[in-house]
């Protein structure tokens, strides 16, 4: 399975990818949300994860565009340091399918990640 992993914490890349590859699952990782834009229009991907605040272009916006211009319904988990729950309504109705909280436990990634790709396995 290929995940699409858009991040600019470089950091946090290393903790996420370590967890992934772990697994088995092939990572592509980008550092900006127009970086993240460019790989959904050309490469088909079966989960991404989007941190919220990018430069360039919010995770918000990658996934509002992806939903509304591209018409992809891949699954998406967005990531942020931000507990609010106006953040978090806000990654729902932009079109997330889940979100975490940064810190987070490699394990509660793995979790929801498995989770959102078992009717795709």
């Amino acid at each position: 399975m290929n995940i699409l992993y858009a991040e600019d914490d470089i950091m946090m890349q290393k903790v996420v990818i370590k967890a992934l590859i772990r697994l088995g699952y092939e990572i592509t990782t980008v550092d900006d949300g127009v970086e993240a834009l460019e790989a959904i229009e050309n490469e088909k991907f079966d989960l991404i994860i989007l941190d919220v605040f990018m430069p360039k272009a919010s995770g918000f916006e990658v996934v509002e565009y992806m939903r509304e211009n591209l018409k992809i319904n891949t699954p998406v988990l967005m990531i942020s340091r931000s507990h609010l729950d106006e953040a978090i309504q806000k990654a729902y109705t932009s079109g997330a399918n889940d979100y975490i909280v940064k810190p987070f436990d490699p394990e509660e990634l793995v979790l929801k990640i498995t989770k959102m790709l078992a009717p795709y396995r």
